[in-house]
């Protein structure tokens, strides 16, 4: 079921997106099975710089804790990290599985836009 979750989700981003798709990754704990890399990424990462990826994308909490009170804010329904060449987003699909994409910057120019602002302020601060 995940797997075909994945499929239509890189297929929607495809569409939508197009050579801004980086990965579809399905991940559970450290391990992974990639659903789609772009055809330049696939030749500069190994399979060992992906599993480091994902592992280094763990979230230190899971998305949902069973019995638990909610957070303030409400349920956490993705991850968002920013880098200075990607967005990786990472979404629950199970209390085990999760789905991680990335993105180019150029492809999320909005969301983009609003981190550097804020990044600005932030920096300004510091």
């Amino acid at each position: 079921m995940v797997r075909d979750t994945a499929h239509r989700l890189a297929e929607y981003l495809s569409r939508r997106i197009g050579d801004g798709l980086r990965t579809v990754v399905i991940a559970a704990g450290d391990d992974y099975e990639l659903e789609y890399i772009r055809d330049d990424l696939s030749e500069r990462y190994t399979e060992r710089t992906l599993g480091e990826a994902v592992s280094d994308l763990s979230v230190e909490t899971p998305f949902t804790t069973p019995g638990a009170d909610s957070h303030p804010a409400g349920e956490r329904r993705a991850v968002v990290y920013y880098y200075e060449n990607a967005f990786v987003l990472q979404f629950p699909f199970s209390e085990a599985e999760r789905i991680i994409i990335s993105i180019g910057t150029d492809a999320g120019t909005d969301l983009l836009r609003f981190i550097e602002d804020c990044r600005r302020i932030v920096d300004r601060n510091n």
